[in-house]
């Protein structure tokens, strides 16, 4: 099946106009990090996430009222189906090592005093203490740097030349930081749901990369003579129906998993989708010209041009 009869576009001329767009993206992402701050799920921050389905129609002022009496400044939100009548509390660093249920218990009994016109029928809470949010935080960081440097070093050896690593490399970190802004942006939580993403998508990004390498590696034990960046933009041309019905029906899985696959994998969905996206971009804008670039930059020393050792 090809989308595309013998596709011939120059991608490798526009490469730097998407590169300007990249940096202002996780520029962007950057600031508004440390602006507004990263919004971490209980997993990660410690304290109490509950869960509470009501008679009726929740009011959230009035609930944030009541909930504002055990705990100032916590996130009240409503959850799923406003026909569910459910509503999200989060209460960040109130759990505490010694009775980590203290909270739930106060924020259940200040609803049941100061609204109890729209009581309670079932509730759920989620208790994580900040020792185990912090641990879960660190190793969550040390996961995705993990998966970055493994797919560097192999990808380097498949390839006989660390350039290729580090092009794969560099484009799923601009991958994970693009979703991490969007993330805040929209300000969905960081949940382990999300970091389960992320990673998938560092070895999603990373697949595509290899296939589109591994063509031009095929290409260049042929084309010997020809400048690394006409094999390099042709190589992508020539994988470029595989790319978009790969991703494409990828794409609408995960966007089919956003739109209806409930709060709790809402914010997966939403990474998937933009990773996906992302993704896809980053393999055609990002990696293969960081091959390029080196390769001319290595050429203009007068030594022999890294990206070629995966000959």
């Amino acid at each position: 099946m090809e989308f595309l009869k013998n596709p011939n576009y120059d991608f490798e001329s526009k490469a730097k106009y998407f590169i300007m767009l990249s940096i202002f993206f996780i520029g962007t992402g950057l600031a508004l990090m440390f602006t507004r701050g990263v919004n971490y799920g209980v997993e990660f921050s410690g304290g109490t996430q509950i869960i509470a389905q009501f008679q009726k129609t929740p009011e959230t002022d009035k609930v944030r009222a009541a909930v504002d009496r055990v705990s100032l400044g916590s996130v009240i939100q409503t959850y799923g189906d406003s026909a569910s009548n459910k509503v999200l509390i989060r209460i960040a660093g109130e759990a505490t090592e010694g009775e980590l249920d203290t909270g739930a218990k106060k924020v259940q009994q200040a609803l049941a005093e100061s609204y109890p016109g729209n009581p309670v029928v079932e509730s759920s809470s989620e208790i994580v203490g900040p020792v185990v949010g912090a641990e879960l935080r660190q190793k969550a960081i040390y996961l995705t740097v993990l998966g970055l440097a493994f797919q560097l070093i192999y990808i380097a050896i498949r390839f006989k030349g660390g350039i290729w690593g580090v092009a794969a490399a560099v484009a799923s970190l601009h991958d994970v930081l693009i979703c991490l802004g969007f993330l805040t942006f929209r300000r969905y939580e960081i949940t382990l749901n999300v970091i389960a993403a992320l990673l998938t998508l560092v070895g999603y990004s990373v697949n595509d990369t290899i296939v589109i390498f591994d063509r031009a590696r095929e290409n260049l034990r042929q084309r010997r003579k020809e400048r690394l960046g006409k094999v390099l933009n042709d190589s992508v041309n020539q994988t470029l129906t595989r790319t978009l019905i790969s991703n494409g029906t990828t794409f609408l899985s995960v966007l089919g998993l956003y739109l209806f696959g409930g709060e709790v994998l809402r914010g997966f969905g939403f990474t998937m989708v933009v990773g996906i996206v992302v993704g896809t971009y980053s393999t055609v804008f990002i990696a293969v010209p960081i091959v390029v670039y080196w390769s001319e930059f290595a050429q203009k020393r007068q030594s022999p041009p890294t990206a070629r050792a995966a000959l």
